[in-house]
């Protein structure tokens, strides 16, 4: 894991934590330009950054873990804005639960409200990874030219953005790792409350209306 800091003259700390998948360059626009006001921090996950491609993403639980050591040994555990999107909002629930640290606000952008599957054995798990990690995988995992165009082309990025976001050297591991350990795992919404909460969600994508059909519950 590796942290990438931007605006350190700035007061308010604001931590970032990118989506499943893909590298943390594609924050680095936003990064930016949330430094003109914040001191960033944009967290960069194992086994998905370019600049460590010898890494594996081990859990949502051991980034959460190795993060919150972070901010405690060099913020005192005190963070004015965290903010996740898609995947990144699984790492962000895991950080809230973290009792040595006191956060302000937080932003889960795109955040689904519905858990994995209540599945207990080994097998199962290993048989919904296979089918549901592994369709992203194919898609996503090692994108050719072609694949590039067809996934910027459906979520209406241009070419160069998707080249930046996409990573094509992640093990199967590492993907497997992102969904595994979230499986029969209950999300706990009562962390909500220990914090100013915003969830953030397109009012036209259909992916969106989706991952907020639980909102009101």
């Amino acid at each position: 894991m590796k942290y990438f800091e931007f605006g350190q003259e700035n007061s308010e700390l604001m931590v970032m934590l990118h989506g499943g998948g893909v590298s943390y360059r594609g924050m680095l626009p936003s990064a930016e330009e949330m430094a003109k006001v914040y001191h960033v921090v944009l967290v960069a996950y194992d086994g998905f950054n370019p600049d460590e491609p010898e890494t594996e993403f081990q859990s949502p639980m051991d980034e959460a873990k190795r993060l919150g050591d972070y901010l405690v040994e060099h913020y005192g555990g005190k963070v004015d804005i965290f903010y996740g999107i898609s995947y990144g909002c699984r790492v962000l629930m895991e950080v809230l639960a973290d009792p040595r640290l006191t956060i302000t606000t937080t932003i889960a952008d795109g955040m689904g409200l519905r858990d994995y599957p209540n599945i207990r054995s080994k097998w199962g798990k290993d048989v919904y990874c296979f089918f549901f990690t592994g369709i992203f995988y194919a898609v996503m995992g090692h994108p050719g030219p072609r694949r590039k165009k067809f996934l910027a082309k459906i979520s209406g990025r241009t070419l160069e953005e998707a080249d930046r976001i996409l990573y094509g050297k992640a093990t199967w591991k590492s993907w497997k790792n992102q969904d595994y350990f979230l499986i029969g795992r209950k999300t706990d919404y009562s962390l909500f409350t220990k914090t100013d909460m915003y969830l953030w969600y397109g009012i036209k994508g259909t992916v969106d209306k989706k991952l907020s059909a639980n909102l009101d519950q």
